[in-house]
């Protein structure tokens, strides 16, 4: 599972990092402070800050510059983007909020468990879950007959 962490609370950045360890899953992790700079890693053509794909979007809703909802309508307005598979992990428990992302196309909707052990549960049931799915091939990946 490949992964665009868009978070800008360094706190739960680390939280995040230690349910990783714990599940031992080896996620590979690109990590993005907010919606714009979550885009401009997106769309850079550099291999060093581009994230692999298949990726999963992790997506905090409350962020400065571009919050999440922002950035998903850009998401999904953005042709080459649009298919991007992006679940919302975020403090936000209000329906507005959940309403709006799932209106914009999020693939679930998690709200941030308050410790370690929860956050560990959390990345071990998004691991199953992305180990259960099918993932589209991109174009440039087939092969010629």
């Amino acid at each position: 599972m490949n992964i665009l962490l868009v978070e800008d609370d360094d706190v739960d950045v680390l939280l995040f990092q230690r349910a990783l360890r714990t599940t031992g899953t080896s996620s590979s992790v690109v990590r993005a402070k907010d919606g714009v700079e979550a885009l401009e890693i997106l769309n850079e053509r550099n291999a060093d800050r581009r994230v692999q794909d298949p990726y999963v979007i992790l997506l905090d809703i409350n962020m400065p510059r571009m919050n999440g909802h922002e950035f998903l309508k850009e998401l999904r307005a953005s042709e080459h983007l649009a298919s991007s598979r992006v679940v919302v992990v975020t403090t936000s428990d209000d329906p507005r909020d959940i309403e709006l992302a799932y209106g914009n196309y999020a693939s679930g909707y998690v709200v941030k468990p308050g410790g370690s052990a929860e956050m560990t549960e959390v990345i071990k049931s998004l691991q199953q879950y992305w180990d259960i799915c099918e993932h589209p091939v991109r174009p440039t990946a087939l092969q010629a007959p």
